[in-house]
């Protein structure tokens, strides 16, 4: 680019998520290819990914305004809009609040407003039942947006869906990508006669479908099937879960390993990867395990079959069940293994599509021209 182009990013704030995750890792390889990026924090100080951040701004507003206390607002909007003044390109990290303030403090200023999509809104609403006032703001603000970019395929056929309109031409997929800095473990294949390793990473809660990684364990028993699984992560779940595993004598083929930041040694060491999720949007721990060759057994949750191929190209069968129950998981698992070699071959072809340097070129192409503004009040 002949000048930096000014990037901003609202957020909430520097959490674990995955939305900061990728706010931080495409907005360090935007500015490795001459961007300037700023990441605005709107609702709190935090900040975990401070090791990580290099090259990017952090700027945070949330010391100026509180979304809870109306007579902050007016001080909060000013300093937005003085952020979205000094960039070219603003993103809304996410919705709700990011969403919110990009487009209030954007209107009449003419910039290029873009929001970020994670997930399937269609599904997401009507599993969490979200407020009415925020569903109607929501769909008031995605509908007068011009760009939306979404993680997948199905997350925007879904917000067609929940928007009652057909998809956009100019809203664009970008999928997220494998981090080039993670350093993945080569795996460690099990010993001859050892059990089955299966392996779930994420939130121990409702949208996981947590009963069925027990259903699937005692799938695998049932066929005679030594199996291990080891749970990392944590959740409003939690406590149910252990006592369902006492409840049905597990507790010797179950491990709780709690939350960890890095998950690369658990990947390493396991032979499936459980996702058992109602919806997804593009899940990051499928695209780490892909480059090591991980199997995959996971429910139809929207988004996920799409890192499978697609078309001819397409293994979606020989790692997405059709139905969720443990019994169509535990066969999955069980076919799996016959061709194992030939699966790992596929995932880690697979996971080229998802690189880094891939997925980050695709983000430069797609804001270093000049377009349109994405709102025209």
């Amino acid at each position: 680019m002949s000048e930096s182009k000014k990037v901003a990013i609202f957020l909430r704030d520097l959490g674990l998520g995955g939305v900061e995750r990728c706010a931080v890792l495409v907005g360090e390889g935007l500015a490795a290819q001459g961007f300037e990026v700023t990441l605005v924090l709107l609702g709190g100080s935090r900040n975990l990914w401070a090791s990580r951040i290099k090259n990017i701004k952090v700027l945070d507003l949330s010391s100026q305004w509180q979304p809870l206390k109306p007579l902050t607002w007016l001080a909060g909007w000013r300093a937005a809009r003085q952020v979205v003044r000094e960039h070219d390109v603003l993103i809304a990290g996410t919705f709700l609040l990011p969403l919110y303030m990009a487009y209030a403090a954007s209107l009449g200023l003419g910039k290029r407003v873009l929001g970020w999509v994670h997930g399937p809104f269609y599904e997401l609403d009507a599993f969490a039942r979200m407020n009415v006032v925020h569903r109607r703001a929501c769909q008031f603000v995605y509908r007068r947006l011009k760009e939306l970019v979404f993680v997948s395929e199905h997350a925007r056929t879904s917000m067609a869906r929940w928007l009652e309109q057909a998809p956009s031409a100019s809203w664009q997929v970008l999928p997220n990508f494998v981090d080039a800095q993670q350093g993945l473990l080569p795996r460690i294949e099990r010993e001859a006669g050892a059990p089955l390793r299966l392996l779930f990473v994420g939130r121990i809660a409702e949208e996981k479908q947590p009963q069925l990684w027990l259903d699937t364990l005692v799938a695998l028993n049932m066929q005679g099937v030594a199996a291990q699984l080891t749970i990392v992560g944590d959740g409003p779940l939690e406590a149910d879960l252990q006592a369902a595993v006492q409840d049905r004598r597990l507790t010797s083929q179950v491990v709780f390993a709690g939350r960890r930041e890095n998950v690369g040694e658990y990947l390493a060491n396991a032979d499936v990867l459980l996702l058992t999720s109602g919806f997804e949007g593009c899940p990051l721990v499928v695209l780490e395990s892909m480059p090591i060759g991980l199997l995959v057994a996971s429910t139809n949750a929207g988004g996920v079959y799409e890192l499978f191929g697609d078309g001819s190209n397409s293994r979606r069968d020989d790692f997405v069940v059709p139905e969720a129950t443990g019994e169509a998981l535990a066969r999955l698992i069980v076919r799996q293994q016959g061709q194992r070699q030939l699966l790992q071959n596929f995932l880690q072809q697979r996971a080229a599509h998802y690189s880094q340097a891939r997925i980050l070129q695709q983000w430069a192409h797609l804001l270093a021209p000049t377009q349109p503004s994405s709102e025209s009040l």
